[in-house]
């Protein structure tokens, strides 16, 4: 099994890689591979995520349970799969593409992920500002402003090195699991109703939201749980942990080991997720969320003050270990697709969170906060549309026996991922056909053109 060599762009430094030998008890092994899915599971429960789980329980009640569900098992079978490819091969999904691809084909992967990480940096964004909107009375564009800082914050903490990142954002991952379960022993929801949710239904409308509005925070959900950053964080954070030996046993086990951790981590984070999705279908419906303060203020007259504090604490907490998250894929994104690049990592995370920032502040000072929650939302839809480009070359390379050798994905997990990846890109041709429908002038030969364009861009991803 390869392993990554001291100046190998993107490889973990030596005070940050935790060794795990044969001699180990099977409880040292576990709390050595503990630890990354923390940093994974933190961007499950983010203020994106919230959102969208708040705006699909205030408009179809508990009719989205099953999709939230269905998504989170997506994004936690590729997040294993991650794991395996970093484990097999000693490199991380962008050094992967790296490898692979040719200039142009690299470049436009890689213009994709970041993307994506500027899409959800928003959510960061929102998330982190309302929590100081509640907190301190603070206007919600200054608030939006004033995260910029935790950019700072966040790259000065990576000095202590990646365990105490680990245990830092472990500690924040449980005082949010902790606020939102607080929120859930206060309400009284429907368990019919939640049984009902949890039928699959392709489309839903109701006398206030129609097809169009169910398929988009589909989307929207598959984009919060499907995330493409995550996918090359993982396989980066992988890395710390350096196994001895290069036996089939050895690398069975950490897979075992690391499928264990990171669902145990994601299984906590889905709890929450479908916390907030039943308490918003149990006191919003039919009442749409349009901004967190509103889910606070309407969490307040349902529960109590102490509800809204809580809902504050969890935001600014989950905000700020998300932006953690965000600058350490950013780290691994940049290194792995272009190792040779002089950039100060500061300077490249500053920019793409005023990326972020910018049309944020903007929005919220002109339009006012109403709007916080519907940018979040289209955010996350963002998101999902880059989640084909991410998910096939991960597919491509864990079916390549050249990389994988015995370990290569087998023909049904194969099929899952492919399936997956074709769910995705109709659900974006979908969104994108019905987002251009009333514009005037563009007729069905433009539609056709706008989705042979979508379609046609992922197959050459795989093709290499």
């Amino acid at each position: 099994m390869p392993t990554p060599k001291a100046d190998d762009p993107g490889a973990p430094g030596e005070e940050d890689e935790i060794v795990i030998h044969s001699g180990m008890t099977p409880w040292q092994k576990a709390l050595a591979f503990f630890g990354p899915g923390l940093l994974i599971a933190t961007v499950y429960i983010d203020p994106g995520q919230i959102v969208v789980d708040m705006e699909s329980g205030s408009v179809f009640q508990y009719k989205m349970l099953w999709v939230m569900l269905a998504a989170n098992a997506m994004g936690l079978m590729f997040q294993h799969l991650c794991s395996r490819l970093a484990i097999v091969t000693g490199r991380n999904l962008a050094q992967e593409c790296r490898l692979e691809y040719p200039r142009g084909m690299r470049i436009f992967v890689w213009a994709s992920v970041e993307l994506a990480s500027i899409a959800a940096d928003l959510g960061y964004v929102m998330g982190t500002a309302t929590a100081l909107n509640i907190l301190t009375g603070m206007d919600l564009h200054w608030g939006v402003l004033l995260t910029g800082l935790d950019t700072f914050l966040a790259l000065g903490l990576q000095s202590f090195g990646i365990r105490k990142v680990e245990a830092l954002v472990g500690g924040l991952f449980g005082l949010v699991c902790c606020c939102y379960f607080v929120e859930l022993a206060m309400v009284r929801p429907s368990v019919l109703g939640i049984v009902d949710g949890l039928i699959p239904r392709l489309w839903h409308s109701n006398a206030k939201y129609g097809h169009s509005d169910w398929l988009n925070l589909l989307c929207a959900n598959l984009g919060a749980a499907v995330c493409p950053p995550n996918f090359y964080l993982q396989t980066a954070l992988v890395r710390t942990r350096k196994i001895s030996g290069k036996s089939i046993g050895a690398v069975v086990e950490a897979f075992e080991y690391n499928l264990y951790e990171t669902g145990i981590c994601l299984g906590l984070a889905t709890m929450v997720n479908a916390v907030m999705l039943i308490l918003a279908a149990a006191h919003f419906y039919p009442e749409r969320v349009v901004s967190l303060a509103q889910g606070a203020d309407m969490l307040q007259e349902v529960l109590g003050s102490s509800s809204r504090v809580a809902f504050a604490i969890a935001m600014l907490c989950a905000g700020q270990s998300s932006s953690l998250t965000g600058v350490l894929s950013t780290q691994y994104i940049m290194e792995g697709f272009f190792p040779k690049l002089q950039v100060p990592l500061w300077a490249i995370r500053a920019l793409t969170r005023a990326v972020a920032i910018v049309p944020a502040f903007l929005v919220v000072f002109y339009r006012g906060p109403d709007v916080a929650a519907e940018l979040i939302e289209q955010s996350q839809v963002v998101v999902n549309f880059v989640v084909p480009f991410t998910v096939i070359p991960l597919t491509k390379f864990l079916s390549s026996p050249a990389k994988m050798g015995p370990f290569r994905l087998n023909a049904g997990t194969e099929a899952a991922c492919w399936f997956a990846s074709a769910v995705a890109i109709v659900l974006n041709l979908m969104n994108i056909v019905g987002a251009i429908d009333g514009i005037p002038g563009v007729e069905m030969p433009g539609k056709l053109l706008i989705g042979g364009v979508v379609i046609g861009s992922r197959p050459h991803l795989s093709w290499g």
